[in-house]
């Protein structure tokens, strides 16, 4: 992904996540110019209160786009320290040889809804988080911490010691996801839209669960299937709370 697509956001959900996350990484927003109606207004008048400089411009169709501050991505090392200060139980999000943005993108937003505390992306194996990625994904990113991590064999070391349980999917496993307890620190990996988790991914992780016994549940996408697990989590998670 180049510096220039990294650096921006596109889309009226993207920018209002960041407005209410993390207001100081926008160093201006670009408005179309030729649109003029009540979303638009409700944006202008988000960043007159965050004090966020904006201008019309004749390139932009529809949607907003958001030039960013340059900011480093977080790696294994920053895992290392969110996992050591987290207080609680956490819940992960894995993704192994996600290969398209699109999918990509989803997971995270699912991510995001279901409150995941942290996303993990095998950098190598899965694809950029690129535009398309930020515009499906409709401001997860930036409701959710995101780590990147170029080897995940020593990153599922890490996890393994800090006593997070790692769950890939296999169809062939006789665990269903319904029968695990998503209350422990828990990790859910998932892979590609084809294969599904890779088998030296799958020998790395302390337990196989299974989406169903299903055969027609075999042909779900994976952010579809990335939904329906993290969905039954969140449940678990959320159960007796008020």
């Amino acid at each position: 992904m180049g510096i220039q697509e990294k650096n921006t956001r596109v889309g009226f959900h993207s920018i209002e996540s960041i407005l209410e996350n993390n207001p100081e990484q926008i160093k201006k927003v670009l408005l179309p110019a030729n649109r003029n109606d009540k979303r638009l207004t409700q944006l202008k008048l988000l960043l007159d209160e965050t004090g966020i400089s904006y201008e019309s411009s004749n390139k932009l169709k529809q949607e907003p786009k958001a030039i960013l501050i340059n900011s480093p991505e977080l790696n294994l090392k920053d895992l290392k320290d969110f996992i050591n200060n987290f207080k609680g139980s956490p819940l992960i999000l894995i993704l192994d040889n996600v290969i398209d943005p699109r999918n990509l993108g989803a997971c995270v937003r699912s991510a995001a809804v279901t409150q995941v505390d942290a996303v993990i992306i095998n950098k190598h194996q899965c694809a950029p988080i690129n535009a398309i990625a930020h515009k499906v994904a409709a401001g997860g990113f930036e409701y959710t911490k995101i780590f990147n991590v170029t080897n995940l064999v020593n990153c599922f070391k890490f996890l393994t010691q800090s006593n997070i349980i790692i769950n890939g999917l296999s169809e062939h496993a006789s665990e269903s996801y319904t029968s695990y307890d998503f209350k422990q620190p828990s990790a859910l990996v998932m892979g590609s839209e084809e294969h599904g988790v890779r088998k030296k991914t799958l020998e790395n992780c302390d337990n196989i669960i299974n989406l169903s016994t299903n055969k027609l549940f075999k042909s779900l996408n994976v952010s579809v299937a990335t939904g329906i697990i993290l969905s039954e989590a969140a449940r678990q998670r959320n159960k007796g709370l008020t």
